[in-house]
């Protein structure tokens, strides 16, 4: 059984691993540099989305369309859950990666 990737994944696929090593190669410059891996970043988002809820394609016989009315609602069910992921994703990087850690001194063992 062939796995057939469609036109938009190659290219979903293409634009988020070159996005992906521009905010590497450009994580630790300064400067008005270091802006480039959030530029990329928002750029990849804008071209998802867009690949997201673009039309795939026309029905080429008119006479009958059949429509299915929940599919509207299920993407949006999806694509909130989706940026509600990332949210919190960067939620969990703010208060819990990026958490700062002290070292405790110990108490000397005193013996009576």
């Amino acid at each position: 059984m062939a796995v057939v990737l469609g036109t938009g994944f190659i290219i979903l696929i293409v634009v988020w691993i070159i996005c992906i090593l521009l905010c590497l190669v450009f994580s630790r410059c300064e400067g008005s540099a270091a802006y480039v891996g959030i530029v990329c970043i928002l750029v990849a988002i804008i071209v998802t989305l867009v690949l997201w809820f673009y039309p795939r394609d026309v029905p080429a016989d008119k006479t009958y369309v059949a429509y299915d009315n929940t599919s509207v609602l299920r993407v949006a069910v999806v694509s909130l859950l989706g940026v509600m992921l990332l949210v919190g994703g960067v939620v969990v990087v703010l208060f819990h990666v990026f958490d700062e850690h002290r070292a405790t001194a110990l108490k000397p063992w005193t013996y009576q």
